[in-house]
This record gives C-alpha cells, structure tokens and sequence, in this order.
C-alpha cells in the first residue's frame, strides 16, 4: 500500500517508477532522517518524510566531523557530500589540516598537551540548522513536510503503519523510520513508554553554548586558537571551540559536571555572570571563552547509553532516536550518517522487493548498527570524564590522559564502511534463510 495522508496537502510518493513495492515514512527531519530520505530517494524508494518543527530557525549548535562521517555521506549520495564541502569549515591553519583537536591543559595558560590527528580530512564542522537546509534543497518537492508531529501509532493488519499527528491527520505508510531526536516519540512507542530504555538518561552534565563572530573571537583569544579547534581540559570542566560558517563565526561550548538537573526544561537561559562564577578557578584561556559568551543557554546533556533493539516489524530507529551521544568525541552526529547507509543498502538489496522482505533488512541493520553506535554513546560519556580530569583510569594525570586520547578516536575514524555494508547484507540473508526454513518446518 502507498502513502495515504489525510490533509491537503497529501502527494504521492515522490518517485513516479518505483523500484520496490513498498513506501517509507521517516519521523524527524534532522540529519539523519534527510540523509536517509535523499538516499531512498536515489535508489527509487517512494518515501515521505515529517518534521514536527513549524518552521525552520537560524539558532542551533555546530557540528563536527572526521573521515567515516564523510565517507557515508558521499556513498549514500555524492549530493549530501558536495553540500556538507560547499557548508563546511575546516582548521583554520594549513599546519593543521589533519589535526582534529588540540587539547591543551585549561588549568595552566592553555598549554598544549596533544595534536590529535585524523589523516587525510583532518576535521569539518558545520552549522546544523543551516547543513538540514541544505539538504532538504536535495529532496524532490513535496517530499518533505514541517509541522507534522507524532502522537500515536496504530498496526495496520498488512504489517504497515498508521500514523497519527498533533494536527489530527494521519498518515499510512508500510515502512516506517524514526529519526525524531534524542526526545523520541518513536523510540517510546517502538520500547515501549513503561520501558526505562525508553527515554534518555542524563549524562551528570550541562553546557553553555554560543557562537561569536570570528573577528571578535580572534580579539580575545589570538589567532591560533580562535581559527583553529581546540578543547582545553579542567578540573570538572571543559571548554570546546570550533570554526563553523567557512571560518566567519566560531562555536563556543563550556561543559561542567553536576550530579542531578533540576530544572523542567533541558534548556534554559543563563547569563555571563553565572558562566564567568562556573569557570572562575580555571585558567586564563577557559576564562578568554567563556567571557565571549554574552547571552549563553545552559543545556543539560542526555544521552541513550543503551537499547535492546533498533527495530520491531518494519518499524526502525535511527540518529538520535537510537543512540543520542554526548558531544565529547564529536563523533555521535557522524553515526547517523552511516545509520542512513545502511539503511539504504539494505532497503536497495535485490533481495528487498516488497514490504514483507523489509523485516529482515531491520534485524540486519540493528545487529550491524546497535553494537557500534551504542559502544560510542559509552565511550563519549568515558572521554567526557577523561577531559574532565576524572576519568577512571586517567584521574588528572596529564600524561595518562595524553596516552588516551592519542589513541582512543582510531576506531571509530577508520571503519570500513563497505565492508559494514557487506556484513549487514550476509546477516540479512542468514536471517531470511532462518525464517524460510521454519516455515517449512512448521
């Protein structure tokens, strides 16, 4: 069965010869979700997808990337690539070009305490609202849909989908997706809302953040450090910078620890007398960041440090949704790129032609996404302990801490994404193999 919308402004799926007998519905248009679209889109795969969001806003967080992330980009669509190139910024320096972070010791006077380098790309950010519409202007028209947030969710008797928006309209669709953040509607209905799995746990941390013109960032904080990335680590403390907007703005981040949120909302307004009182015992550089912040939100940062599966029917979880990560090894925004390649490949395989074939490519791609996506929700949490001078093992060991991050990013940078691919595709078919012969057992 084909998208049925009851509303207006209802289309039909977006490509007129469709190469597979079902149709995909994707809840949340973040990164995830527009990735994972654009690449159905291009493998002739009917798909809608829903932003709860009324309208867009040019206020939100900056983003950063290594080599996997890039690497999902262009092999789920070269499209996605040229537009995170024509958007992105990279080190400000030539000397720098494959340096990912400088960490530096914000204790002392910023004092460099390792390079973290990723060959070849080196590191990219990006602004995300401003990446989402670049990639929305990839999707065909009518294609994507704002104001459309999920309420409910029926089971259709076909193994589809009924969805039920705020608005009072509904939407059928065989395949479904949820990429709706890390505040997931899909995530509760597919758990379960009696599920502790369900909802986000919070990571014992908050952040300031904030973006400031480059020229007045260089004015404070020198030329080096405002046009390149850094991270100085403190005491329960951290502060991360970067250069989004082709180097014109710097993103400003300052982490503390706190044992329990308080607070109603996740965020809320603070102010630069509370952040200069939060990093008043770290040194003078921590201080130069912080002082840039003039009308900081304070956020409190949750994460899905675990989930038992991905996927139930024909009803899958990616991004956030699935693995919301802290910000501590920039590397939680790059999974759902590669959630979305999986994905992709799988729902494109020959062996995927109509909807009741899409079960098994879902077990496949939660066997092959959960273990690795999960592991990095885990470990940011642990790298966020380690730049905070706490870590278990790294305590406020400058040395021990050097020895750790100097080797601690490489596997997550140098996977190989083709052969991930490979391996989701053997899983599917071992599974489909397994369901056919207890069919004809039974």
């Amino acid at each position: 069965m084909g998208l049925r919308q009851e509303s207006s402004d209802s289309h039909d799926p977006v490509t007129s010869n469709p190469k597979k007998q079902f149709t995909v519905a994707i809840v949340g248009g973040g990164l995830a979700g527009l990735s994972l679209a654009i690449g159905l889109v291009q493998r002739g795969i009917p798909v809608q997808i829903y932003e709860g969001a009324t309208e867009w806003t040019n206020a939100g967080a900056g983003l950063v990337f290594a080599k996997n992330s890039m690497a999902a980009m262009e092999k789920i669509s070269p499209d996605i690539h040229r537009a995170f190139a024509n958007r992105s910024s990279g080190q400000g320096w030539e000397s720098k070009k494959t340096t990912y972070m400088d960490y530096r010791d914000g204790n002392t006077d910023g004092e460099l305490l390792t390079s973290v380098i990723c060959a070849d790309t080196g590191q990219k950010s990006v602004h995300r609202t401003l990446f989402a519409k670049d990639l929305v202007a990839l999707l065909p028209s009518g294609t994507f849909h704002m104001g459309k947030r999920l309420v409910a969710l029926d089971n259709r008797p076909d193994g589809g989908y009924t969805l039920h928006w705020t608005d009072g309209q509904s939407t059928d669709a065989d395949v479904m997706v949820g990429s709706d953040g890390v505040k997931s509607k899909c995530r509760q209905l597919l758990l379960g809302e009696d599920s502790p799995e369900a909802f986000p746990k919070f990571a014992k941390e908050f952040a300031y953040r904030g973006m400031v013109p480059m020229e007045r960032a260089v004015a404070v904080l020198g030329e080096e450090f405002a046009r390149n990335s850094m991270v100085n680590i403190g005491s329960d403390c951290l502060t991360t910078t970067y250069p989004v907007e082709k180097g014109t703005l710097l993103n400003l981040v300052a982490c503390r620890s706190i044992d329990t949120w308080e607070h109603e909302d996740w965020v809320i307004p603070s102010s630069q007398e509370a952040v200069r009182k939060d990093f008043a015992g770290c040194g003078p550089v921590m201080q130069k960041v912080v002082s840039l912040m003039d009308k900081p939100g304070m956020w409190a940062l949750f994460d899905h440090p675990e989930c038992s599966t991905f996927y139930k029917g024909r009803f899958a979880l990616i991004g956030d949704a699935a693995h919301a990560s802290t910000p501590h090894q920039g590397a939680g925004c790059g999974q759902a790129f590669e959630d979305a390649l999986v994905m992709c490949s799988l729902l494109e395989d020959e062996h995927v032609v109509s909807a009741a074939d899409v079960e098994d490519a879902l077990e496949a791609y939660d066997a092959v996404r959960r273990p690795r996506t999960l592991k990095i929700v885990n470990t940011s949490r642990e790298n966020g302990e380690i730049c905070m001078k706490r870590g278990v093992e790294t305590g406020d060991d400058l040395g021990k801490i050097k020895a750790t991050l100097d080797r601690r990013f490489h596997w997550i940078w140098h996977e190989d994404l083709d052969q991930q691919i490979q391996h989701a595709k053997l899983k599917m078919r071992e599974v489909s193999e397994a369901r056919l012969h207890k069919g004809a057992i039974n």
